[in-house]
């Protein structure tokens, strides 16, 4: 279990310098916690290491990683709701203020 948890803080420090680097920002946790299974995951196909040993720990990283996602997707899918209501609203108010000054 120290395996991944010393690959997770190694990764997140890399990224986080490359980060400084970069134009666009990537999520340093995410990027090592992604980039650890990614690696395990590689390793067992392999056979570099233990697939008993390593299983559980790979299958937590990427829930985590689903679970980031999901909330990324949510926070987009919001953003975008509020956008068209907003616009719909005006449409409705537009229209209620000219029925009101038609008659």
């Amino acid at each position: 279990m120290i395996i991944p948890i010393i690959s997770i803080f190694l990764l997140t420090l890399s990224v986080w310098v490359i980060n400084k680097k970069l134009p666009i920002q990537i999520c340093s946790i995410c990027a090592g916690v992604t980039l650890t299974w990614l690696w395990m995951l590689g390793g067992m196909w392999l056979g570099f290491i233990s697939v008993s040993r390593y299983e559980f720990p790979v299958a937590i990283l990427m829930g985590a990683t689903i679970g980031g996602i999901v909330t990324e997707l949510k926070k987009m899918f919001l953003k975008f709701r509020n956008k068209n209501e907003l616009k719909e609203n005006k449409e409705v108010e537009s229209l209620e203020d000219k029925l009101k000054n038609c008659c």
